[in-house]
Formats: structure tokens, sequence, C-alpha cells
């Protein structure tokens, strides 16, 4: 059996979103979306209670809220008995999925889709907060931000990454 000090809190039920169940809950990370296919726990009558989000039943409406649809709960006044409770996840759980650090993407064989090119992250920077990979690509080295509007995949397992460098970037130097 799970008991609270099995969990951490990762946010609240703030309240009810629609008349079919949906609630809305405050948050300070993104755990909520991506551990919707593991249980969440909510704090009801002070014991851990675990639902399971609904297949695409969660939403995220701005980068502290998500609107979230858990299964089995149907209605205005099923979902108006979670209010105000605190969402929990399981800490073994969180702690099986270490976060990878960017800093190791150094080393990674690179691949261009816009070009097809393929080449090396030489290193990687962080400039007050914003990280920048440097590639050996295309014959000369591109300043690339760490940003998913420039990175399109990464496979730790295989040391590859897939960028999508812009012909701007790329017609620098």
């Amino acid at each position: 059996m799970i008991t609270r000090e099995d969990c951490i809190q990762i946010g609240e039920v703030s309240k009810t979103h629609n008349l079919q169940g949906a609630v809305i809950i405050t948050t300070d990370s993104d755990l909520p979306e991506r551990y919707a296919d593991k249980p969440v726990f909510l704090l009801l009558e002070g014991a851990p209670v675990p639902f399971f989000i609904a297949q695409d039943g969660i939403i995220c409406r701005n980068h502290t809220s998500y609107i979230v649809k858990f299964d089995y709960v149907d209605s205005l006044e099923e979902a108006e008995r979670l209010v105000g409770a605190e969402v929990l996840l399981e800490k073994d759980m969180l702690e099986e999925e270490a976060e990878p650090d960017v800093f190791e993407l150094a080393g990674f064989e690179v691949e261009d889709l816009v070009s097809g090119a393929v080449g090396e992250v030489s290193d990687v920077a962080d400039y007050s907060g914003n990280v920048v990979l440097a590639l050996s690509i295309l014959g000369k080295e591109i300043l690339l931000p760490l940003s998913e509007t420039y990175i399109a995949d990464v496979d730790f397992e295989l040391r590859r990454l897939q960028v999508n460098i812009p012909a701007e970037l790329a017609e620098l130097n």
C-alpha cells in the first residue's frame, strides 16, 4: 500500500473544468505530462488514491496548469470531490528515470535533416542559461541553440542527434 511518505507532491487539483469531469491541475513542472501513462495519486481524506489519466486526457493550458481528465471521473459532481486534493507521484517511479545531462551530447553524431549532412557535436556551452551546441558539420562550426525548434530527435543509446539547421545559420561564416 502506498503512503503519503512514499510520494512527492507535484501539484494540486485547483478547480473543475467542464461537466464531463475534467479538472485543472496547477503545478510548477511538466511531470503530469511526462508521466501521463502512470498512475498519479490524489490525497483524499489523508490517503493517496491512485487515478489514471484517460487516453488523450491531458492538455497543457500554460506553464503552470493542465486540463486533466481521469478515468472513471465522468461528471461535474465527481470532479468537485477532487478539488483541493494534492497531486502526488510515487518517489520510486521518479528515481528510476534520471534526467540525461545535456552536456553528455558532446561527441554525439549529428545529422542535419534539412541538408542531409552528417557531423559531430564538438561542444556544449552554457551562456548564462542559454545552452548552445557547437556542431562540426557542413565543413564548418555551427552554433545551434538547444531548442525543440532545432532539435528533432535525440537518441542517447545510439549517441545520435537529428537537427534542423536553418539555412540562415548554415550560411553564416
